[in-house]
């Protein structure tokens, strides 16, 4: 025995209610999926509707670049100059950057003024490197590669957020 249902669905769509009537046939105990029709009172309004509720950093199409440390040596020790200016592109903590950072690098460190002091010295290519590794694990994200993302912490665990496509992944440091 075959019977033809039709069923009505409502729903919100940024905030536009939208009926799907759609068709299914039930046959011994399984629905099978025949059709679907949508009523829209206009395709180009809900259209524009859309791009208005688009946040204004995921409109821009800028590329986003890491910056290149700047390094002064005294004696064994080395400086970032321009740590201030890759806080501020990155958009992180700059006490969250510093302890991952100094960890990857293995060595002591700290802020002095608009600086970041480490023990030791290392070369540019290296600190890049891992300047290009933090990028990726915290401030890019995994779906859309863009760094419109914010960092939380549930438990011992964190996340990442982005606020450009609604992606969260958890972190897992490699």
């Amino acid at each position: 025995m075959i019977w033809r249902l039709g069923k009505t669905v409502e729903f919100l769509y940024f905030n536009t209610k939208i009926f799907f009537h759609y068709n299914t046939l039930y046959n011994q105990g399984k629905y099978k999926f025949t059709g679907m029709t949508m009523d829209i009172y206009d395709y180009e309004k809900l259209l524009e509707k859309a791009y208005d509720e688009v946040p204004e950093n995921v409109k821009r199409m800028d590329r986003f670049e890491i910056p290149k440390v700047e390094l002064r040596y005294e004696g064994k020790n080395t400086f970032i100059t321009n740590f201030s200016k890759i806080i501020n592109v990155l958009n992180r903590n700059e006490r969250h950057f510093l302890g991952v950072f100094l960890k990857k690098v293995g060595t002591m460190g700290e802020i002095r003024g608009q600086m970041l002091f480490m023990k030791g010295k290392y070369k540019p290519e290296v600190l890049n490197r891992l300047l290009e590794d933090y990028t990726k694990t915290y401030v890019l994200c995994k779906i859309c590669n863009r760094p419109d993302t914010l960092l939380s912490k549930e438990g011992k665990k964190q996340y990442l957020t982005c606020t450009a496509c609604g992606n969260r992944a958890e972190i897992t440091e490699s």
